[in-house]
């Protein structure tokens, strides 16, 4: 299981199906959450609590979970204190309200009283307002920082492009790690030390899902600590030092040859 940390309230689990068999469960029994799996949720629950400073008594882990095209199953955790409940709240209770306004009555009657395409358009008009709507439940906030948004970012389907850092005790392990991914859709990276420790910043651009779990695979075997987009980024590249500015993947991978 690749467990990685997001952000200071959300951890991303992956498992493949092949894991999962090795323990006596299926895919499908994981995402019906099956009495069989009671053990390994919370195993699970342990570990991300752990990761993620979860105090029972105060706070809300909620969990989504979703079954990938290979088999494989992915798992999102969300702490939720009570002033993210509010704000969850707040956002569920905004949209309902602009749901309600939209479809009204009146506005139901012009559609119903159109005639041809007029009345398809008109429909489509509505449909497409309401979606949007409940799309904006858990989708992006202009306040957001640092790319994601309090509660909400594990919900969001995957962006094509994500910032990973990596930590990296020492030089060669930064050498070895980019030899392993210096062939996957990695964009921009660089190199920069703190604290006697290596910091290795990759925007890996894509959506497919073997590449994204290729990627994260080497960064849990091969560095100390992997995060995507977190805020801990900000703070390496403003008070380390810079090793390699650009393209520090191929400079490294050159080095390993």
């Amino acid at each position: 299981m690749i467990i990685v940390k997001m952000n200071e309230t959300t951890v991303e689990c992956s498992i493949a199906a092949s894991e999962l068999h090795e323990i006596g469960l299926t895919p499908e029994a994981v995402i019906n959450g099956a009495e069989n799996t009671t053990s390994f949720f919370a195993q699970l629950n342990k570990e991300v609590g752990q990761q993620l400073g979860y105090d029972p008594e105060t706070e809300v882990m909620m969990m989504s979970k979703n079954m990938m095209m290979d088999g494989s199953v992915r798992i999102f955790a969300v702490k939720m204190s009570n002033e993210d409940i509010q704000k969850a709240t707040d956002r569920i209770r905004g949209a309902a309200e602009t749901i309600l306004r939209t479809l009204t009555q009146e506005r139901v009657d012009e559609i119903k009283n159109k005639t041809g395409r007029d009345k398809g358009v008109a429909l489509n008009e509505v449909i497409t307002n309401v979606t949007e709507t409940i799309n904006k439940i858990y989708g992006r906030d202009t306040e957001m920082e640092h790319g994601f948004h309090d509660g909400y970012a594990s919900y969001q389907p995957l962006s094509e492009y994500a910032k990973y850092m990596m930590e990296f005790e020492s030089f060669d392990e930064a050498k070895r790690f980019s030899k392993v991914v210096q062939r996957l859709p990695i964009v921009d990276s660089s190199l920069y030390k703190f604290k006697d420790h290596y910091y290795m910043f990759a925007g890996l651009m894509s959506a497919d899902e073997g590449i994204i779990y290729e990627m994260r695979r080497a960064g849990v075997e091969y560095s100390q600590m992997l995060t995507v987009n977190t805020a801990e980024a900000m703070i390496i590249q403003e008070h380390g030092d810079c090793v390699i500015a650009e393209d520090a993947i191929i400079h490294l991978s050159d080095l390993m040859r």
